[in-house]
């Protein structure tokens, strides 16, 4: 619809044809699209130094000798410039919410970033007790993973009025021992916390923990209490129908990553048949090591494409991928009262589009923006009703600053890595 869209402190105050109190600045966006900020709900902020490092390989393969590596290579100046850069990449593409995991140090680094850049957020420090090519200073015991992600939530949880909160993570069952995981289940349960881990995500992957354990990954994360309606599993693309079940009756939901399943050779999510079995499907870039992108509106454009393929035509439509990466993220992170939706009284996590930079000149402004290149239109960002990128820049960092901090901190980290 036409019409004006007031905002109040940090929420919508009104929405239609609305007059704007005597003292309110007046923005003119004649000519755009007003709508709720993106909801990514799996990111690796950590990872976005690794662009372009870990290249033509399968995902265990890629973990081993690229990304834990690097992970394991990170110090307090190199996570900050990634987080920093990650960041940069997101609002400016027009996500308002991530759900971000970290590597196994370094939480409260990229907490500040998130609290200092605006954006909502849901994160935590990654977990891992154990696995086959893990680094050396990446395991911990169960004993400090645990410490850690209780201390976290204490500092963390519910930061910036509520803005940031805290999830534990657990990385994936094969970097997990059983008793992580199940204390992992109770804790959670106890402080009423998401969680958080990979799952079913490529064929070796899946081979290896049923050869482990004797279960399939949903039934092992059943078995251990992960799997519930709390948990929110990234990936899914290698579910049996047994598994299917499981993730229904659980409630448990998945973060659909297109592109980093298509770059990493490991498969296509059956999206339309998650979604017709009523299981709770939201979007994800992932990280920029198997991207290389961090582009929300592209991940949506790849998921109805994708579906279309795989499922017929009209089993993922443009709207309802649309609803993946606003208000169906929004319900998995269980803050859909909040933001997700344009309505009166929810948070002001708003983007604004200019249609004259998509391809046009007509048409569904929803096909414009999906398969017009919706990012490129972004002018406005808001959060809490404050501008995040105004007219196209960030508002609270320098890009060129970000980008040279990157730039500085990348030769250091490989020859750390021993990847130089």
């Amino acid at each position: 619809m036409n019409g004006d869209l007031l905002v109040s402190g940090t929420r919508i105050g009104g929405l239609g044809q609305v007059t704007p109190p005597p003292d309110a600045e007046v923005v003119d966006i004649s000519g755009c699209v007003v709508m709720p900020g993106l909801v990514q709900t799996h990111v690796h902020l950590v990872q976005t130094l690794f662009r372009g490092l870990a290249e033509d390989m399968p995902l265990l393969g890629w973990l081993r000798t690229r990304v834990w590596p690097l992970e394991a290579a990170h110090d307090e100046a190199s996570v900050r410039a990634s987080v920093r850069l990650g960041l940069l990449d997101l609002l400016t593409t027009g996500t308002t919410t991530i759900l971000d995991m970290g590597t196994t140090h370094f939480g409260d680094i990229v907490a500040e970033e998130l609290v200092r850049s605006g954006i909502r957020a849901r994160f935590g420090q990654a977990m891992m007790d154990t696995g086959e090519g893990v680094p050396a200073n990446l395991v911990e015991t169960t004993r400090a993973s645990l410490d850690a992600g209780g201390a976290l939530t204490k500092r963390w949880h519910k930061a910036s009025s509520g803005r940031i909160g805290y999830v534990y993570m657990p990385r994936f069952a094969l970097s997990c021992t059983r008793e992580l995981l199940e204390a992992v289940t109770q804790l959670a349960k106890l402080s009423d916390l998401l969680v958080h881990t990979h799952s079913n995500e490529s064929v070796d992957e899946r081979n290896a923990l049923t050869l482990a354990t004797g279960r399939s990954p949903m039934q092992y994360l059943l078995d251990t209490g992960i799997a519930c309606e709390r948990a929110i599993i990234a990936h899914g693309v290698h579910l049996d129908d047994s598994e299917i079940d499981i993730l229904k009756t659980t409630k448990t939901s998945v973060a659909h990553c297109p592109s980093s399943n298509l770059k990493l050779g490991s498969g296509i999510a059956q999206v339309a048949r998650l979604r017709s079995a009523r299981i709770t499907v939201g979007i994800g870039a992932d990280g920029a090591a198997c991207n290389n992108r961090l582009d929300g509106f592209e991940e949506i454009r790849l998921a109805t494409l994708l579906a279309r393929v795989v499922s017929g035509m009209g089993t993922l439509s443009g709207y309802d991928a649309m609803g993946l990466a606003t208000r169906e993220g929004a319900k998995m992170l269980k803050i859909d009262s909040e933001v997700g939706t344009l309505e009166q009284g929810k948070r002001a996590d708003l983007v604004v589009l200019d249609l004259e930079r998509l391809d046009g000149p007509g048409g569904d402004p929803v096909a414009r923006i999906l398969f017009g290149g919706g990012s490129r239109a972004v002018r406005h960002v808001l959060v809490d009703g404050e501008f995040l990128v105004r007219d196209g820049l960030p508002t609270k960092m320098d890009a060129n600053e970000v980008r040279a901090k990157a730039a500085e901190q990348l030769g250091p980290l490989m020859k750390r890595a021993g990847l130089a």
